[in-house]
């Protein structure tokens, strides 16, 4: 046992806490994104058995602690599956009952077995002289790079999930939803944890020169850290409007609707814009539209691509531009701030009126209220 405990002990002990606390909070939320964060709190119960696993490991070596880490690196195989059944969940509805196929999980059996297979059949002495022998030593190579590509490959697809409802979300809804920012930098801080264990792993195998700060200690202590903020923000996220996987399709070639179809569901929009101003409303989506039109949301999907040649959030924040030069004009700013009157118009952040201004105007809020001033 080792002496006195350090800086690092604490904090990975508290890290330990936290994801316990974590794990079952997340699963007692009611309302906030429910089924995505079930999932959470599994990969945050999965990362509390890496710090265990490590804590164990550096304050606590030992001949049995040796043998016994091989069968907490087996955890490592279960986070890149979960990691992408939350974001999917997180970010897509129909996916209450959505289970990884059983071939998604080998990876973790594989090495569960193995590791069991050797707690088995050598005492804790005959393990550690396999490694001195050199045979250990190889077959971690091979598992830590099995790990690297693992989870790499999962986080590439919750990328790719990220980027289609992205894209999906232009045609769907009228705003932008914050809970894809901390998403977005989760998944951007596992990258960079990644990309440094890569380092470090290559620097050891092709150069035999380990370097401390990327080893794979202290990349499997830092993953766990950034679970354990996103659990934090979690905790008090809204409800994501979540949009159906299935209904994500490439556009048809064929037109959808007929000319005359056209020519009426487009009057019926635009008179909807301009005589109702439904656009006022922050939250407004695609399938409200369509619910008041007494159509589908596939044939304003269709419309708006092909004919206007734009999606439904570029429509809406156009409309919504147009209102807010109108209160401009009308000299609103003089009582009002800017951003009071983007948030009278329907938008819900400052940073989304800013960017949709000036796709629209060409030019910043406050510039264009200075030239008519000048006029």
């Amino acid at each position: 046992m080792e002496g006195n405990f350090q800086l690092i002990d604490i904090i990975v002990f508290i890290g330990i806490c936290q994801g316990i606390f974590l794990s079952i909070t997340l699963q007692r939320i009611s309302n906030n994104n429910q089924q995505a964060n079930t999932v959470l709190s599994k990969l945050i119960l999965i990362a509390t058995f890496m710090l265990i696993g490590r804590f164990l490991f550096i304050r606590y070596l030992s001949y049995w602690v040796f043998q016994w880490s091989l069968l907490f690196d087996t955890i490592v195989f279960l986070f890149g599956p979960w990691l992408y059944t939350y974001v999917r969940k997180l970010l897509f509805k129909g996916n209450s009952n959505f289970k990884l196929p059983f071939y998604h999980w080998l990876p973790f059996l594989t090495l569960f077995l193995l590791s069991v297979s050797f707690l088995i059949f050598y005492t804790p002495k005959e393990y550690y002289q396999l490694f001195e022998e050199g045979f250990l030593p190889t077959l971690f190579t091979v598992i830590s790079a099995l790990m690297i590509s693992f989870n790499i490959f999962y986080l590439i697809k919750s990328i790719f999930l990220v980027k289609k409802f992205k894209k999906e979300e232009k045609q769907t809804f009228s705003f932008n939803q914050s809970p894809l920012a901390y998403l977005k930098a989760f998944l951007f801080s596992i990258s960079l944890c990644l990309f440094a264990w890569i380092l470090g792993f290559s620097n050891e195998v092709f150069f035999n020169n380990s370097i401390e700060l990327l080893g794979y200690n202290v990349i499997w202590i830092a993953i766990p850290i950034f679970i354990y903020v996103i659990g934090y923000f979690s905790l008090k996220q809204p409800e994501l409007f979540r949009i159906p996987l299935e209904e994500i399709n490439p556009p048809k070639k064929k037109a959808r609707l007929s000319k005359l179809e056209c020519n009426i569901l487009q009057n019926k929009l635009d008179s909807l814009m301009l005589n109702e101003k439904v656009f006022l409303q922050s939250n407004l989506t695609l399938r409200e539209v369509s619910e008041i039109l007494n159509t589908s949301t596939n044939n304003i999907s269709w419309l708006l691509n092909n004919v206007y040649k734009s999606t439904f959030y570029d429509y809406i924040n156009g409309y919504r531009i147009q209102e807010f030069v109108k209160n401009i004009e009308a000299n609103k700013h003089l009582t009002q701030t800017i951003l009071a009157l983007s948030m009278d118009v329907g938008f819900n952040s400052k940073s989304t009126f800013n960017k949709a201004f000036k796709l629209v105007m060409k030019d910043t809020p406050s510039n264009f209220i200075k030239k008519q001033k000048a006029a």
